[in-house]
């Protein structure tokens, strides 16, 4: 079993030679909506469920009957040639019967079935080493994702009763299974591993990115470097504007404590954000493709605050501290690095305000 893929064949084996030899049917009532009774059958003619014909024909008569009542149409008959290639894995599941398959009501039809002729014609004595091994083959198949394994085998730990549980098993092992040794043979030839769920990749992504190191902090210098000037003389505005001093300069601040704080709050915030432009570009040095993160945080940035900076305020001041507020609480999904506490923050936001002051895509004063 170790190896082995989830399909019909393998499914049905790991079944088939434990299934009573004097089973009997119980057929569907389109008019009751409901199995026959024990009674109703007990006269029936006995049939061997471990016999191929027969055990396959209860596989693929749980998926069809309701449509079968229903007068669909294109539903092949189940005859002992079909079966015997299905359990040689000389052919795949008919597409007509797959189609049925993924309609949504077909779990508990088939589930329904199995509660009325599978269950009841496994002898009890091995029913719980039938449903391990069912486990067993789930965990071990190559062609499913992590994802849908660990998702089987919570079925299987929380299962609300055995039929249910076989019929997840075997739906997907319908409509997802590869039945034709050669096929499955030559899908593992072409590649080490059966490919993975995008789910699957997406969260393995994000736990790398969580898990990357911090980028080298960058302190403000004790000078102003030149290419602070823009923001720093839009903070001088905005100061002089709430002051009523058209020339505000850094004279000033040494009358105004609460703005000299400020400054080098925001000269802290700015070089927060440079230290993720300057790690941005050495992570992604080999890589153009994500090299541009920086310019997509600038990007997300501008487009939650842009509206905000618009509105009307009292003075320069109030504005850039109201953007501010803004820019801690917006969402920057775009930016890969979002998902790493080291590479998003709330001085990282607002340091990227500053930057886009630079840019001349924000002001604190209208001119």
């Amino acid at each position: 079993m170790s190896g082995e893929p989830l399909c019909i064949r393998t499914f049905a084996e790991v079944i088939r030679c434990r299934m009573g030899k004097k089973a009997r049917i119980k057929n569907f009532d389109p008019d009751k909506k409901s199995f026959q009774s024990d009674a109703e059958v007990k006269n029936q003619a006995p049939i061997n469920l471990s016999q191929v014909y027969d055990f396959y024909k209860l596989l693929l008569d749980a998926v069809t009957y309701i449509s079968v009542y229903n007068g669909e149409t294109g539903i092949p008959d189940i005859d002992p040639a079909m079966t015997s290639q299905l359990k040689n894995g000389k052919c795949e599941i008919n597409q007509r019967i797959k189609e049925i398959a993924q309609n949504k009501a077909t779990r508990k039809i088939i589930t329904d079935y199995f509660d009325a002729n599978l269950i009841p014609n496994i002898p009890g004595i091995v029913c719980s080493s039938v449903l391990g091994d069912i486990d067993t083959l789930v965990r071990n198949a190559p062609d499913i994702t992590k994802r849908k394994q660990n998702a089987l085998k919570q079925a299987y730990l929380q299962k609300k009763s055995d039929a249910a549980y076989l019929a997840e098993v075997y739906l997907f092992a319908i409509c997802n299974g590869t039945n034709v040794k050669d096929n499955i043979n030559s899908k593992t030839a072409t590649k080490d591993k059966p490919s993975e769920d995008p789910l699957e990749l997406i969260e393995k992504g994000l736990v790398l990115i969580s898990a990357l190191p911090p980028p080298k902090q960058i302190s403000p210098p004790e000078e102003l470097l030149e290419e602070e000037q823009p923001y720093i003389s839009e903070l001088y505005a905005a100061y002089g504007d709430k002051e009523g001093i058209t020339d505000f300069c850094e004279e000033h601040l040494a009358q105004y404590d609460e703005y000299n704080e400020d400054r080098n709050e925001r000269r802290i915030d700015y070089f927060a954000a440079d230290t993720v432009r300057h790690g941005v570009e050495e992570l992604y040095s080999g890589s153009g493709r994500f090299k541009n993160q920086f310019e997509v945080l600038k990007g997300e940035t501008l487009a939650g605050v842009s509206n905000t900076a618009r509105k009307s305020y009292p003075n320069g001041y109030e504005r850039m501290l109201v953007v501010m507020e803004q820019a801690v609480n917006i969402q920057v999904s775009q930016y890969i690095l979002s998902r790493s506490p080291y590479w998003i923050s709330n001085k990282i936001k607002m340091g990227v305000c500053h930057f886009l002051v630079n840019d001349n895509k924000l002001r604190w004063v209208k001119r």
